[in-house]
């Protein structure tokens, strides 16, 4: 079979699409939609935090092995066996009426979403020549966070217009829809072969875990992520709505905004980086900083009751400074060679999401065990259960916040920052002395790129 670009065009925009969908029940469930389903389905909350922690194991998870699965098949093998998974479980959620089936659909989702974007990363850079790669992947990842966005504010309108079964029911039907086009579009596309020497390398793991300076950066990494995703998809539309006393619309617009700053911040990020001779540290600890101040405050404040909607404005900056993949992405490179980089990055995403379901889990055994009461029909914690879920908070913050000072910059920047101090200090010597070691290819592309 011959080659057909344009089918490979078609199947890199379904994809982006594909992810799109799979950030909008990310982000949704049980976000946008948490006292929705404790009223309709008469659950707990723990209950209804499980829908999102079982996405987020098995997104997690999933991490691990669908970079195997990408390099030994093909990213759109793997992605077109991830579209079915995912539509399938699309749409048995607002079909099913017993919570057993609504987790079933849920692993369904989180399994097939996880094949996403590492297998249109890695089909994006087979395909698009090296100099346009990081403004299509931009691309990809705008589409997708794009998801986040609308799993908000435009998907509460829709609630209240058609109901949640309705409007999942729909989102449903764009899923099988772009499954069955994607697989469509794949029939026509020539295949990478299949490279039976790929399997799953445990040694890789055992490098990743042996280095100190891997697991520093997780530590961080991975609860600096969780304490904006768990506002961002379990509590912070509820906690908005119950204790800063916003209305059901204020709150979910308040959670897109914070979805839109996300998307956006990445590239900024890398900019601010890239303009600072790549320094990356810096915005590390910038970022570990204000989460820290914010959850401290957000605690002072349900301590004292104190119900001010300046809260949101906090949680609009943690999710500014939760985009650092840009940076932490090339600090795991440097810190582990090429053979084993991909791995400890696979390891860094699965922490991400392993952190939210914990802390998912953690916030639903907090709502159900303190006192609450009943206000119009809706379930309103008690500020002492808003108490106990911030105090966790606050104490990985603050873990996060230290571990931070123990991240190492990357020895490319450092040689960088010395070369051009030692331009400076001789510049006006007539014969300095050649500084050493510049002739690395990459590192003078990157100090003429800076």
């Amino acid at each position: 079979m011959n080659r057909k670009p344009w089918a490979e065009i078609c199947l890199v925009i379904l994809g982006s699409l594909l992810y799109f969908m799979a950030n909008l029940h990310r982000v949704a469930v049980p976000g946008a939609m948490f006292d929705t389903l404790i009223d309709d389905l008469a659950v707990t909350a723990q209950s209804v935090t499980a829908l999102g922690s079982i996405f987020m194991y098995s997104y997690a998870l999933g991490q691990l092995v669908i970079g195997v699965l990408i390099a030994r098949f093909g990213g759109f093998r793997v992605v077109t066996v991830g579209s079915l998974l995912f539509f399938a479980g699309s749409l048995l959620f607002p079909f099913a009426q017993s919570l057993p089936l609504l987790y079933v659909s849920r692993l369904l989702i989180g399994l097939g979403s996880a094949s996403f974007y590492l297998g249109m990363i890695n089909e994006t850079r087979r395909l698009v020549p090296k100099k346009n790669f990081g403004v299509v992947l931009s691309l990809i990842l705008l589409v997708g966070y794009l998801g986040g966005i609308v799993a908000n504010a435009p998907l509460v309108v829709c609630m209240h217009q058609l109901g949640w079964r309705e409007s999942f029911i729909i989102a449903g039907v764009l899923s099988a829809v772009l499954a069955v086009l994607f697989i469509c579009f794949d029939r026509a596309v020539k295949h990478v072969e299949i490279d039976k020497t790929v399997h799953m390398d445990f040694e890789l793991f055992k490098s990743t875990f042996s280095n100190k300076k891997n697991l520093v950066l997780y530590l961080f990494a991975c609860f600096n992520y969780g304490l904006y995703y768990v506002i961002q998809t379990v509590i912070g539309k509820k906690f908005l709505e119950d204790f800063c006393l916003m209305s059901v619309m204020t709150a979910a617009t308040v959670l897109s905004i914070m979805g839109f700053l996300y998307a956006i911040a990445g590239s900024v990020i890398a900019f601010a980086s890239k303009a600072s001779l790549n320094r990356r540290t810096i915005f590390l600890r910038l970022s570990a900083l204000n989460t820290l101040l914010v959850f401290g405050i957000v605690l002072l404040c349900v301590c004292f009751n104190l119900r001010t909607p300046w809260i949101a404005l906090g949680f609009c900056t943690i999710s500014f400074g939760a985009s650092l993949s840009p940076l932490l992405v090339p600090l795991l490179h440097d810190y582990n060679g090429q053979r084993v980089a991909n791995t400890s990055i696979s390891v860094m995403t699965c922490g991400f999401y392993l952190v939210v379901a914990i802390l998912g889990s953690v916030v639903g055994f907090c709502l159900d065990n303190f006192s609450h009461l009943r206000v119009e029909g809706s379930l309103v914690a008690h500020h002492s259960a808003y108490i106990a879920i911030f105090s966790i908070l606050f104490a990985l913050s603050i873990i996060s916040f230290i571990s931070v000072f123990k991240i190492e910059e990357s020895r490319k920047t450092l040689r960088l920052i010395q070369h051009i101090n030692y331009v400076k200090e001789h510049e006006n010597d007539e014969q300095p002395e050649p500084a050493e070691h510049w002739h690395d290819e990459y590192e003078h592309d990157l100090y003429n790129n800076v």
